[in-house]
């Protein structure tokens, strides 16, 4: 049951960052908001349903086993969600990018997410 309801965190978090990110994104008197949202969810949606997926049922366990409160789990889904940056900010830099200028904006987009997806995630538990 865990991973079916991961899953549907997951899609409901895409979602909904589908139509938020884009607002860190938007020049002033432009008109590609779902330009921006389908390029930025391109890149983050495959990360949350791979690597916050799996990290997420982790730290659940973890958290679960140890007895650990709430907001350590919060606080290692944030940590995961740096690694997550850290690892694009890699493969930018590997494909002959500069990270300089995606690591702010990057670690906004993975605050949110994890944010977002952690909240989401409590609701859905006391459903």
């Amino acid at each position: 049951m865990m991973l079916s309801q991961k899953l549907f965190v997951a899609t409901l978090t895409a979602m909904f960052t589908f139509f938020i990110l884009p607002f860190f994104f938007i020049e002033e008197n432009a008109n590609n908001y779902f330009i921006i949202g389908f390029v930025v969810s391109s890149v983050t949606i495959p990360f949350i349903f791979t690597f916050g997926l799996l990290t997420s049922m982790l730290i659940e366990n973890l958290c679960h086993k140890y007895h650990l409160k709430k907001i350590i789990s919060f606080l290692l889904h944030i940590v995961s969600g740096v690694i997550c940056l850290m690892i694009f900010t890699v493969y930018i830099f590997i494909t002959g990018g500069s990270p300089e200028g995606y690591i702010q904006t990057g670690l906004i987009i993975a605050l949110l997410c994890v944010t977002v997806f952690f909240y989401i995630d409590i609701d859905m538990k006391k459903i």
